[in-house]
């Protein structure tokens, strides 16, 4: 009697992680994670979660930057320089620039507080969309690959994990140096920072932490573009470094910190 051989049981799939698994592994195995995004059905958690975190995180380095003394004049203090180059540049009146100091004198508490949470707003929504726009936009026109705007929006979500951590690092430079202006960046180096050289602003934008998670989004780009990663990481870091040159030369440095 011919034996008939057993038939081979399909190779079941790894078991999908779970959410906090994601949010941490993209800190230590992000190809995992871009793997596993790729071929998984896409889930508005992915990106919305990161987002609130980033928002929560912001809001709260805000409030706790800014009920430091030193921290608070020196806020004070730039803003006033601000106005008096605008009057040595002949914009606007000496009178004029006294009634402004004096307005922002006068501004209650709850005025910062407010600018705080939409900052956190803007942290978290704005950079993960903004992020997920040039991954899409890379993958389309650059790899010519047709990479899903919701999986970009997902790998760029959980990057801004990265930005997180950023803004952790930065707030607790910022208290223990009593400097505003502290980052994890070239600019640790410059004596007396100045957000208003240039110089001073691009060394202020290479950013430990910006790097690392450029890195990553290269990575996530070359895992769902299906390119090697050093093709993908020209083009993601050409357009880092072309974004970060383009807004302190148009003025926009404050965005590149």
């Amino acid at each position: 009697m011919e034996n008939v051989p057993s038939s081979i049981p399909a190779e079941e799939p790894p078991p999908s992680s779970s959410l906090a698994g994601r949010l941490l592994n993209v800190f230590a195995a992000p190809g995992d994670v871009f793997d596993e995004l790729k071929t998984a059905d896409s889930s508005v958690a992915n990106w919305l979660v990161p987002v609130l975190i980033v928002m929560l995180v912001t809001i709260t380095s805000f409030a706790v930057t800014l009920s430091q003394p030193a921290i608070k004049q020196q806020v004070v203090e730039m803003q006033e320089k601000a106005i008096d180059q605008q009057v040595a540049a002949g914009k606007i009146k000496p009178d004029q620039a006294k009634a402004f100091k004096e307005q922002m004198a006068a501004l209650p508490p709850w005025v910062m507080q407010l600018f705080g949470i939409v900052q956190g707003v803007v942290a978290g929504f704005c950079g993960t969309f903004w992020w997920a726009l040039v991954l899409w936009l890379l993958g389309k026109l650059a790899l010519k690959s047709g990479i899903p705007f919701l999986k970009a929006l997902e790998v760029s979500g959980l990057t801004m994990m990265i930005f997180a951590l950023c803004v952790v690092i930065t707030t607790l430079l910022i208290v223990i140096l009593g400097n505003l202006m502290a980052r994890p960046a070239l600019s640790v180096f410059v004596g007396e920072f100045d957000p208003t050289r240039k110089l001073h602003l691009l060394l202020g934008s290479v950013n430990l932490f910006y790097l690392w998670s450029t890195a990553v989004l290269a990575l996530a780009l070359s895992r769902l573009s299906g390119v090697g990663f050093g093709k993908a990481a020209v083009w993601m870091f050409g357009f880092w470094a072309a974004s970060r040159v383009l807004f302190v030369v148009i003025g926009l440095g404050g965005f590149v910190l």
